[in-house]
């Protein structure tokens, strides 16, 4: 049997992205960045799920990636905050940026250095433990604002998924820049950086490309290299989705989503959030069936023999014993509504420590799991409905 092709495929979302470490270490246990990484050949990731992939690269534990995010004077570096004359426009309209772009870059070198300023053709070689196995590619995701293309900045630049010709490579601390910078509501400017090759050059959060969820581009970088479809194996941990049944007799909000209103603001703003989210069951399910992976629409008995595993806590409500909709267990009704209106840039302490408790509720099973294909009814067809199921499918795949 061929060696699997084993990738980790990392969404964004901002502050949400520590559900991603505990989603590892969950499944690894407490290992530290660079062990963890010895266990896939290519990480693809966007925006957090980018800080992330780099503070793997940098060797901090799992509970150390955990705590940055819960760390507030590290949000603050990397959220760093307009002065409020220069949000007297955003708060009239009650849309625009809050942050300040260029000071995400300063926040970003000092928590990721000195392996943060690795320029990204050399990552490997920065990594590599002697007599280890060789470190997995990185492929991090970011839109250029000037050609509105996806960018993809590479660690293997021989790539043959690359346009050419390659200049320098941006250092890992600026390809997270770019990939996390966020726009419209949260960041002031596009992401520039040094790197000759790239001065000049603005970018934007990977989402705006349609990546937010970086797995069907993993798949294509895969396969572009040779790499077979039958030996790709893949787990892409999300950072949650809030996905509500409509309002009905039977169902009201917070555990249903209400009719929204129109007009100019609301619709940007809407629109804005949209493109953030990138509903990323889609990019998961495109590469499922790229993969040959096999299809069903029977709910009672989902597919749940694939070789992409999919891991994401949703706000969701469940269906109790009379098959009403009701809170998951562990949440209280507040505490729900509260995260059905979180952003990605939850800093509010308060905000953490509840992400945190759902994130560990999904964890422990109690909230429900994305799969790669619900169906309108948002019952699984394809994947696992809880993390505990697809965390024991992945464990299998990969041979832990």
């Amino acid at each position: 049997m061929a060696a699997r092709y084993r990738i980790l495929s990392l969404d964004g979302g901002g502050t949400w992205a520590l559900i991603q470490a505990r989603a590892l270490r969950q499944i690894y246990g407490d290992l530290r960045g660079r062990d963890v990484l010895a266990q896939f050949d290519l990480v693809a990731a966007n925006s957090g799920g980018a800080i992330v992939a780099a503070a793997l690269a940098c060797d901090f534990t799992l509970s150390e990636i955990d705590a940055l995010f819960g760390d507030e004077s590290a949000r603050d570096e990397i959220f760093v905050t307009l002065a409020p004359w220069e949000r007297i426009p955003s708060a009239l309209l009650d849309l625009g940026p809050k942050y300040r772009a260029s000071a995400k870059l300063d926040g970003l070198k000092d928590r990721l250095a000195p392996t943060g300023d690795t320029p990204l053709d050399r990552l490997a070689q920065a990594i590599q433990r002697p007599g280890g196995p060789k470190p997995p590619d990185y492929l991090i995701v970011a839109f250029d604002f000037d050609t509105l293309r996806a960018v993809f900045f590479r660690s293997n630049v021989e790539s043959n998924a690359r346009s050419g010709p390659v200049g320098p490579s941006p250092t890992l601390a600026e390809a997270v820049h770019a990939s996390s910078n966020a726009p419209v509501n949260y960041f002031d400017a596009p992401a520039t950086f040094d790197t000759p090759a790239y001065l000049g050059r603005r970018f934007w959060d990977g989402a705006l490309a349609g990546m937010n969820n970086p797995l069907l581009a993993a798949v294509v970088e895969a396969r572009a290299n040779d790499v077979r479809a039958e030996d790709i194996i893949a787990l892409s941990i999300g950072t949650g989705s809030v996905i509500l049944p409509p309002e009905a007799d039977d169902v009201r909000p917070p555990l249903a989503a209400p009719r929204g209103a129109s007009g100019t603001v609301h619709d940007l703003k809407a629109v804005a959030g949209a493109i953030l989210d990138d509903p990323p069951d889609a990019a998961t399910f495109i590469a499922h069936t790229l993969l040959g992976q096999p299809l069903g629409r029977d709910p009672e008995h989902p597919v749940t023999g694939g070789a992409l595993v999919r891991v994401s806590p949703l706000v969701q409500p469940v269906r109790g014993a009379d098959g009403g909709w009701t809170l998951p267990r562990g949440l209280r009704e507040d505490e729900f509504a509260r995260l059905t209106e979180l952003e990605l840039d939850a800093i509010d302490p308060g905000d953490i420590a509840l992400l945190q408790r759902f994130c560990d509720a999904w964890l422990a099973g109690h909230v429900p799991n994305q799969p790669i294909r619900a169906n309108r009814q948002l019952q699984c067809e394809i994947g696992f409905a809880s993390f505990p199921l697809a965390a024991e499918h992945w464990k299998k795949l990969a041979g832990l």
